[in-house]
């Protein structure tokens, strides 16, 4: 089962691993960045380009995430794939 929302938010890797690991969490761990949407922050980067009009959509913006963003996947508290640098 996949939540529609975040259960929490940290601001370092580490915290987010020690809370994950003391609750025996399973799921995926996502870094967002900070005061900037997924949206805005993936086209500032050149991740992402709109090419229609849906592309600015509202229901799309606020659904968007970027296969840029790292992500980390944990099964019972352990990180299933090693950090990427």
């Amino acid at each position: 089962m996949r939540p529609g929302f975040a259960s929490a938010v940290f601001s370092s890797f580490d915290l987010a691993q020690a809370w994950i690991q003391k609750n025996f969490v399973c799921g995926i761990l996502t870094e967002y960045p900070l005061d900037q949407s997924c949206y805005d922050w993936a086209k500032q980067y050149g991740h992402f380009k709109d090419k229609s009009p849906i592309d600015r959509a509202p229901i799309f913006i606020a659904n968007f995430v970027s296969a840029y963003q790292k992500t980390w996947h944990f099964e019972h508290g352990e990180l299933l794939q090693p950090m990427d640098a």
